[in-house]
């Protein structure tokens, strides 16, 4: 399959084998994005700004260049963005229980 079209896969989250779900990262500087976790793998490669992440466990800075790997079940955030953050992102398969989107523990608030 050459291409790969977004809406399919929100469709049909079995059209690819290979992911679940890709899109473009845009935030503005003071922004973030909540904890969370996926049941895949989740990529993220950064192509402007700066930002404060929070994955595996440990806080790391990010830029322009810098590609964000982070394993399925793992929490990870988008702490603080210093300087607008654009990139693209990708999830790959579902595995596990197959649930889609940002995942959040019952104890979570």
């Amino acid at each position: 399959m050459p291409v790969i079209r977004r809406r399919e896969l929100r469709e049909n989250p079995e059209a690819s084998p290979h992911f679940s779900s890709f899109g473009l990262i845009r935030l503005q500087r003071g922004e973030s994005v909540e904890p969370h976790f996926h049941d895949c793998d989740e990529w993220w490669i950064i192509t402007r700004g700066h930002a404060l992440i929070s994955t595996e466990g440990e806080e790391h800075e990010i830029e322009e260049g810098d590609m964000v790997f982070t394993p399925m079940g793992e929490d990870h955030e988008i702490s603080e963005v210093y300087r607008d953050l654009e990139g693209v992102y990708f999830e790959g398969p579902l595995k596990g229980r197959k649930r889609r989107g940002h995942l959040h523990h019952p104890d979570d608030d």
